[in-house]
């Protein structure tokens, strides 16, 4: 299958952070909370007058992503409100010039990541709230929809992806998508381009100048990356910490750390990135825990990294636990490993056994030692004929859990 170079590059980074962030946030119920709790369209939209974002530092943004290990960042250009984070040159007043905050949001976002050196992707809303034409004029709103992403592609220097949300409302339209598509390929050749098929087709290729499919908070068992002699495609989960993807305060329910970082690494296994959602408050601060959650993925993906981030993204299995898996890269194998337990007195430790016996299979390289990533430990192994690897996963020390550990395995 052919692979392009802007998708070598895209699964190479590996880890995103999603930004969900506009007039919703200051209601802080969720970035549908227009649609879902009926709010009269007049009444949501005069929240642009209090839309400040006095708080708004994109310079912080990017190096929070940075120190969670993203390399790149997918922000909401425009939302299914309709409310555009950016200058849309007369296109409408609906935007953020004409905001109380008065300022081009999105070129803020994108000079922040070009100077830090991390990728700017804007996430386009093709379904849309507030344009008339949306339901009453589609040719039209078609051609809104064209001239806005072209001011992006034109006027914004290099843009690492466009992420578009919102066809699956019309599946049925004819959204001519290789205009729009042709388009972005002219002024931003190197972008990638997705387009959210949603909860029901996760994984659909939509159309064949897509670059990568999307599992929205879904756990794949494999990536569609297309068929044999075709384009390969690449693939992306995302996923959220609680259960919204803008602020929402009264959402308690917060997933563990553990999930967050198995599901990265589950991305890994099956080949695809990952991008993990927050969604700031109405001034564009970030929550306190929203920013501890990022710097426990920091942790993991610093530790890590030279695994994470390099070789193959075809897996190797484990016999021990089906979340275990294994890579490749050139003289090198990576065995990830989950569940272990952790090292201490019986009085603190519930099962705290200090070894854990871990087999892979296809192991075909013969290995002349194996450790752990994060402390360089020599881990003992035994390997046969038919390449499959036993090692002693020694568990953790007191104190300290990965969820996920790696260790390295050197080819003789």
């Amino acid at each position: 299958m052919l692979k392009e170079q802007r998708i070598v590059n895209y699964e190479k980074m590996g880890l995103g952070l999603f930004i969900h962030w506009g007039l919703y946030s200051q209601l802080s119920q969720g970035e549908w909370t227009q649609f879902i709790h009926e709010i009269p369209k007049g009444k949501y939209e005069s929240l642009i007058k209090g839309f400040k974002a006095e708080k708004y530092n994109a310079k912080e943004i990017v190096k929070v992503a940075k120190q969670m290990g993203a390399h790149y960042i997918i922000l909401t250009a425009k939302h299914h409100e309709g409310f555009c984070l950016y200058d849309t040159k007369g296109l409408t007043t609906f935007d953020s010039i004409h905001s109380s905050a008065k300022r081009d949001l999105i070129k803020e976002f994108v000079d922040a990541c070009h100077e830090a050196n991390i990728s700017p992707f804007l996430y386009m809303a093709t379904y849309d709230w507030h344009n008339p034409y949306y339901e009453n004029n589609f040719e039209q709103y078609l051609e809104y929809l064209y001239k806005s992403v072209k001011i992006l592609c034109k006027d914004y220097g290099k843009i690492g992806g466009f992420w578009f949300d919102g066809n699956w409302n019309k599946p049925d339209a004819n959204w001519k998508q290789d205009k729009l598509y042709s388009m972005i390929r002219k002024y931003q050749p190197d972008a990638m381009i997705i387009n959210n098929t949603g909860l029901v087709e996760r994984g659909k290729i939509s159309n064949k100048e897509i670059d990568a499919v999307t599992y929205e908070r879904g756990l794949p068992g494999r990536v569609n990356h297309g068929k044999e002699g075709e384009k390969y495609v690449a693939g992306e989960i995302s996923v959220t910490l609680n259960q919204h993807w803008g602020r929402a305060s009264m959402d308690f329910d917060y997933k563990s750390p553990k999930e967050i970082i198995e599901t990265i690494v589950h991305g890994k296994k099956v080949g695809a990135n990952t991008v993990v959602n927050i969604g700031p408050n109405g001034d564009g601060s970030i929550n306190n825990i929203d920013l501890e959650y990022l710097k426990l993925i920091g942790k993991w993906t610093s530790l890590f990294s030279e695994a994470f981030y390099n070789g193959s993204k075809v897996s190797l299995r484990s016999t021990s636990n089906k979340k275990d898996f294994a890579i490749k890269v050139e003289n090198t194998y990576y065995f990830f490993v989950h569940d272990l337990k952790i090292k201490g007195n019986s009085n603190v430790v519930l099962g705290g056994e200090s070894i854990n016996p871990k087999t892979y299979v296809d192991i075909d390289d013969p290995l002349k030692e194996l450790y752990w990533l994060d402390n360089s430990e020599e881990l003992k192994f035994i390997q046969n004929s038919e390449g499959i690897v036993t090692f002693d996963a020694t568990g953790y020390r007191y104190g300290t859990d990965y969820v996920v550990r790696v260790a390295k395995g050197v080819i003789k």
